[in-house]
């Protein structure tokens, strides 16, 4: 996968396979969308990783963001963890992610399907006895959110 924009601390650039593993580990997302004027919009959604897709749920067919997609489907997403400051330092620890790519809202009964099941495998491992019980009658009301990812790079202040 490329890397994205050339980055100026090179002595913190981490490998591919370190930035996976920190997007798919993170907690929580940013994605940056912008509509069909360029305006800018950011807000955190709940993130799993799959190969080099992202996905994400929200509501379905409603928000800010399926708008900015539906106008504009190139995003960007951040993920920042393991942060603390180090005072005696002066400096902020941290390790993160930026990942570019095409959004695209599913439709696909079986792909949104997939998709929520790693959701729940992620943020809910072993709550529901079936998951399937308590996703497919929320289908409807849920939107899954796909970005094929196109760039990838991240960065670790650690030591």
């Amino acid at each position: 996968m490329k890397q994205g924009h050339p980055m100026r601390r090179k002595d913190r650039l981490v490998s591919e396979e370190r930035a996976r593993e920190i997007i798919k580990n993170a907690e929580y997302a940013i994605i940056m969308t912008a509509d069909k004027e360029g305006q800018p919009y950011g807000v955190a959604v709940s993130h799993v990783v799959e190969g080099d897709k992202i996905y994400f749920h929200c509501a379905a067919n409603a928000g800010r963001k399926l708008e900015n997609i539906r106008q504009n489907p190139k995003v960007c997403v951040t993920c920042v963890s393991n942060t603390y400051i180090d005072p005696e330092k002066f400096t902020h620890r941290y390790e993160s992610v930026v990942a570019e790519g095409i959004a695209t809202i599913v439709e696909e009964k079986e792909e949104k399907l997939h998709a929520l099941w790693l959701v729940a495998k992620k943020y809910a491992p072993g709550t529901f006895k079936d998951n399937e019980e308590y996703i497919l009658p929320k289908m409807d009301a849920t939107g899954i959110v796909r970005i094929d990812m196109e760039t990838l790079s991240g960065k670790v202040n650690e030591k």
